[in-house]
C-alpha cells in the first residue's frame, strides 16, 4: 500500500469520525494534497478562487488544482457526513465546465472521481469511488494519479473516460437484461430460444409446442464479485472494506450513495401506491430499521417541530423536491442518517436485507 495514501487516511480519519466542519475537513484535506506535491505556495493549488463568467456571475471552486499555470482539476468539498446528492454533483459540473476540465474531484462521505461527457448536458457520472479506508487499494490509484510530478491530465482523463464507458456499457446491458427478462416477457423469450434449438435438433415443432407450454420460466441473479452486483437470496454484508459497495441501485442504470437510496426506495414505493397513507407507509417501513427508532425511516413534515435540533441538523431529507406527500395529503421527510461510507452500517443493512423483500437491488 502506498505510504502516502495511508498518511492521508490518517490525517482526514480523525475528522471524519468527529463530523468536522467543512472548513476544517478542507483544511486537512488541502495538508493531504500537500502530500502529493501540490503547494498553495507556488499556486498550483488555489482555495476559494472566484471564477467570472456571463453577466457578472460567479463560481467559486472550494479548490482548484494548477499544473503548468494551466487549471486541470476543481475539487468540490462537503462535510464528511454529507450524502452527496445530484445538486452538489451538478454544482462541481459547473466548475469543471467553467474551466473545461472534463475530470472532477469530490470529497466528502468518501473519494470520488467524476467524468463530464461532452457530448451531453447530464450531470458528471461518478467513475470511481475511495473510501477513507488504508485497505482500499484504489488508494494507490488516487496517489499515482494525482502526485504532482507524475500528474498528467489527458492519462486521467484518458483512465476516468474509459471507466465512464465500461460503466455505460454495463448499464446498457442490464437495462437490455431488464426488459428482456421482464416477468412479462421471460417464459416467451426463454421458450423462443429452446424452441430454436430443439427444432434444430430435429424434434417435430408442433410436439415441441405443446411441450414447451406448459413451461414458466423465472429468472434470478446472484451475487458475483463484479464491479456492479446483483443481490438477490444472499445474505446482504456491507463491511466498511468492500469499496466497491458504496451505490445502489433499483433498476441497474441510476445510482445513489446509501442515505439517498432510502429516500430513492421510498418514492419508488410511494408512487406505486399512490393512495397509501402515513399509517400504512409506517408500516411498510418500521422505525425498527434505523438508527434510531424515534427517527425512523418516514416521518410527517410537523414531525420536525417537536425536534428543531435535528431539523437544524438536516436530519431528514427536506428539500421541496425531496419531501412526499401521500394519498392522504400528509407530507413526509425521510431519515438521511444511515452511516457513512467506511463506517459500520448495521442498520443499513438491516434496511437493505428488509427492502430485498420487495425489490431487486444492484450495487456497485
Amino acid at each position: 500500500m502506498n505510504d502516502n495514501w495511508n498518511e492521508i487516511v490518517e490525517t482526514l480519519q480523525p475528522y471524519v469520525k468527529c463530523n468536522s466542519t467543512e472548513f476544517e475537513y478542507q483544511h486537512e484535506i488541502e495538508s493531504c494534497l500537500k502530500i502529493l506535491g501540490w503547494k498553495t505556495s507556488n499556486k498550483t493549488m488555489q482555495s476559494q478562487l472566484t471564477l467570472g463568467f456571463g453577466a457578472g456571475n460567479t463560481l467559486r471552486p472550494d479548490i482548484i488544482l494548477y499544473k503548468n499555470g494551466i487549471p486541470v482539476l476543481p475539487i468540490e468539498i462537503k462535510r464528511p457526513d454529507n450524502v452527496c446528492n445530484d445538486k452538489q454533483v451538478g454544482q462541481l459540473g459547473n466548475y469543471m465546465r467553467q474551466l473545461k476540465s472534463n475530470i472532477g474531484l469530490y470529497f466528502g462521505e468518501n473519494i470520488r472521481f467524476y467524468y463530464d461527457n461532452p457530448n451531453d448536458l447530464d450531470n458528471p457520472v461518478n467513475v470511481l469511488t475511495i473510501e477513507l479506508s488504508k485497505e482500499d487499494f484504489n488508494g494507490d490509484t488516487f496517489c499515482e494519479m494525482l502526485s504532482y510530478e507524475k500528474f498528467n491530465a489527458n492519462n486521467l482523463e484518458e483512465f476516468c473516460k474509459e471507466h465512464y464507458h465500461q460503466i455505460m456499457s454495463r448499464n446498457n446491458l442490464h437495462q437490455r437484461f431488464s426488459e428482456y427478462f421482464a416477468e412479462n416477457n421471460v417464459t416467451r423469450n426463454i421458450v423462443s430460444l429452446i424452441k430454436e434449438k430443439f427444432v434444430k435438433e430435429g424434434f417435430d415443432e408442433n410436439i415441441l409446442e405443446d411441450e414447451l407450454n406448459k413451461l414458466v420460466c423465472r429468472i434470478e441473479w446472484k451475487r458475483t464479485s463484479s464491479v456492479e452486483k446483483r443481490i438477490e437470496n444472499t445474505e446482504i454484508n456491507v463491511p466498511a472494506s468492500e469499496n466497491n459497495e458504496t451505490e445502489f441501485s433499483l433498476d441497474g442504470i441510476k445510482y445513489w450513495g446509501i442515505g439517498r437510496f432510502v429516500l430513492a426506495v421510498v418514492k419508488q414505493y410511494v408512487s406505486e401506491h399512490p393512495n397509501i397513507t402515513l399509517k400504512e407507509l409506517e408500516e411498510v417501513f418500521p422505525s425498527h430499521l434505523s438508527s434510531s427508532g424515534n427517527m425512523g425511516v418516514v416521518r410527517p413534515i410537523e414531525f420536525l417541530n417537536e425536534h428543531p435540533k435535528w431539523k437544524e441538523e438536516k436530519r431528514y431529507f427536506m428539500e421541496d423536491n425531496e419531501k412526499i406527500t401521500l394519498g392522504d395529503n400528509t407530507t413526509i421527510v425521510v431519515n438521511r442518517g444511515w452511516g457513512n461510507t467506511g463506517k459500520s452500517r448495521p442498520h443499513f443493512q438491516r434496511f437493505l436485507e428488509y427492502i430485498r423483500t420487495l425489490y431487486t437491488i444492484y450495487s456497485r
